[in-house]
């Protein structure tokens, strides 16, 4: 399993057409470790019992999660209570999800990044089950020392398919200088969202005509994003708030946007949603 982060590295004409799509993955390994195994648990609210499964449904075709919920355990492993945030000196999260069932065959790749960056991955075969209940994955450090604190984000997928995923605070939540940002691409005239449009951030001290003169470098992208099916998307890495940033934006069919100057502000909400229409 390939890392999530990575970084689009974009060939770009002066008129900034798109010409071709590279992904490369980029990522450091820091001590991090699973702490147990799958947290297959009933949670009741904030507050779980003993591991068991939902009521039985018809044979299983199709994996579906809900939203991830990040949780903290007890000494016997249990659910102990929801969280917004961790603290600062946390050595380890929690991210739970519930599913419907399990079809055969199902591989759950839990991908683990901070501020962007890929940190952990993991795979692990479920056995089929008909029944729903709560899949979790609990990770901190190999030391027990404390996790970095910043924005942590996870990814779970059944194979290559993704199933859910969310966001948490380590540290002072508070305090956060750095923004999620999401978003819609959408197309001006029929208002739908255009699928594989790729959004690409740049070095708050690079603008776009740096980029274009100097040859596209992929050191000069700060972050990037596809839109899924509907048009969404998330980019990989928060942003800095009261930083200048350089986007742009390209999908097959389109005409580009580039911009200079986007600045998230300390009075902007996180996450920031943007919506962005494209005209052919």
């Amino acid at each position: 399993m390939q890392p999530r982060h990575a970084v689009l590295a974009m060939t770009l004409s002066a008129a900034l057409a798109l010409a071709g799509v590279v992904f490369q993955a980029v990522a450091s390994t820091p001590l991090v470790e699973r702490a147990g195994g799958a947290v297959p648990v009933r949670w009741w609210g904030a507050v779980s019992a003993s591991p068991s499964s939902g009521p039985a449904t018809a044979a299983c075709n199709k994996m579906t999660a809900g939203d991830v919920a990040w949780v903290t355990l007890n000494d016997e492993g249990d659910i102990h209570q929801q969280v917004e945030s961790y603290p600062s000196g946390t050595t380890g999260i929690v991210p739970v999800f519930e599913y419907n069932c399990v079809p055969k065959k199902t591989n759950i790749v839990t991908v683990f990044a901070l501020d962007g960056e890929t940190v952990y991955t993991d795979k692990e075969a479920l056995q089929a089950s008909n029944s729903s209940s709560f899949y979790g994955y609990p990770l901190s450090t190999t030391d027990d020392s404390p996790l970095g604190e910043g924005e942590w984000s996870v990814e779970f997928y059944n194979n290559k398919t993704l199933l859910t995923s969310g966001i948490v605070i380590v540290g002072d939540a508070e305090g956060s200088d750095r923004v999620t940002v999401v978003g819609t691409v959408k197309d001006a005239k029929t208002k739908k969202g255009i699928k594989g449009a790729l959004i690409l951030v740049l070095n708050p001290d690079v603008t776009v005509q740096d980029f274009v003169d100097g040859g596209q470098k992929d050191e000069d992208v700060f972050t990037a994003a596809k839109t899924d099916g509907k048009g969404q998307f998330e980019l990989e890495a928060p942003l800095a708030r009261n930083a200048a940033y350089s986007i742009i934006i390209v999908a097959k069919g389109y005409q580009p946007i580039a911009q200079d100057g986007l600045e998230i502000t300390d009075d902007d909400p996180n996450p920031l949603e943007l919506t962005i229409t494209l005209t052919k």
